[in-house]
């Protein structure tokens, strides 16, 4: 770790940005800078210290323990994480144990903790709910006869902010990606033909009612017979406004998803797959991702397109 923030210090990162990346003091960042500027790579090797070390007790590590299944607010602190400065601070405060908070780090390691960023959790969905919406798409399908078109619609926005994935660079490399000076952005609707494969995607400003529509129109341009649609519950796909132009034609019939399951939707993995192939690692105009995006599909085969939302077919 010490040599990585000598490393991170050489190539420009501020003390701050280290520290941060880390978990430790601003002051530990600045005393391993100066050790290694005045002694090179031995300054950054432990040294003899004198008197018995300090040592976290079982009761320190139970108090830990307790610091992490919450957060600080719940302490009264005016902190959001438990870094080991604040844990070190909060162990001499509560119970009286002076320890470095490199210890502290040393003793989390130990008690496999990691320094990772959390996930996100999403609000609990009703499960009755949940199971009865899919419940009716099923049976909707099941009924549908051969000339019914069955598909899956959703929409996403392509931003001139390039999302970073992995890639292959010089090892101890990392290849900048220029960032835009304004994060354009533009919003694809598409639908995906659970029986045949096929797509059809439009690009629109945003995701509106009016553009719901129009989307529609088309899709009724492109399409014979009668159109059994799933969808999320959008607000642009709810409004009075839309439902209101469903009801006035007779070849769509519409089914909404469970709330917050994204998961269960095939366009979510077809517009995954878009963006890590023509988005990722690369700003570049508007015009020129939208472009790549219409590339995209109409070099997707029908079946390639059924595999990776993972749709199988017999």
């Amino acid at each position: 770790m010490r040599a990585h923030m000598i490393l991170l210090s050489d190539r420009g990162y501020s003390p701050s940005k280290i520290a941060g990346l880390h978990d430790v003091s601003h002051p530990t960042v600045y005393k391993w800078i100066d050790r290694f500027d005045e002694e090179g790579p031995e300054g950054l090797r432990d040294r003899e210290r004198e008197g018995r070390p300090s040592a976290l007790d079982e009761e320190a590590k139970k108090e830990i323990e307790r610091l992490l299944e919450g957060n600080p607010t719940e302490e009264k602190q005016n902190a959001t994480r438990w870094t080991a400065p604040r844990i070190a601070e909060h162990l001499e405060r509560e119970l009286g144990i002076d320890v470095h908070e490199d210890t502290v780090r040393g003793m989390l390691k130990q008690m496999e903790y990691s320094w990772t960023r959390p996930r996100r959790k999403l609000p609990p969905t009703d499960p009755d709910a949940y199971r009865k919406r899919l419940q009716a798409i099923v049976e909707a399908v099941a009924e549908a006869g051969p000339e019914t078109s069955v598909l899956a619609h959703d929409e996403t926005w392509i931003k001139r902010f390039p999302p970073l994935r992995r890639q292959w660079q010089p090892v101890g490399e990392q290849r900048p990606v220029r960032v835009p000076e304004k994060n354009e952005e533009v919003t694809l609707y598409g639908t995906l033909d659970l029986t045949s494969g096929e797509t059809h995607v439009q690009a629109y400003e945003k995701g509106r009612s009016d553009y719901t529509i129009k989307y529609l129109e088309s899709l009724l341009g492109q399409t014979k017979g009668q159109i059994l649609l799933v969808w999320d519950q959008a607000t642009w796909h709810t409004s009075k406004k839309v439902t209101r132009w469903i009801e006035n034609t007779d070849r769509i019939e519409t089914y909404l998803l469970p709330a917050r399951s994204p998961e269960i939707n095939p366009m979510e993995d077809l517009w995954r797959e878009l963006k890590e192939q023509v988005a990722a690692c690369l700003e570049r105009s508007l015009e020129a991702l939208l472009e790549s995006c219409q590339e995209y599909f109409e070099t997707l085969s029908k079946k390639q397109a059924l595999q990776t939302a993972g749709v199988f077919l017999n």
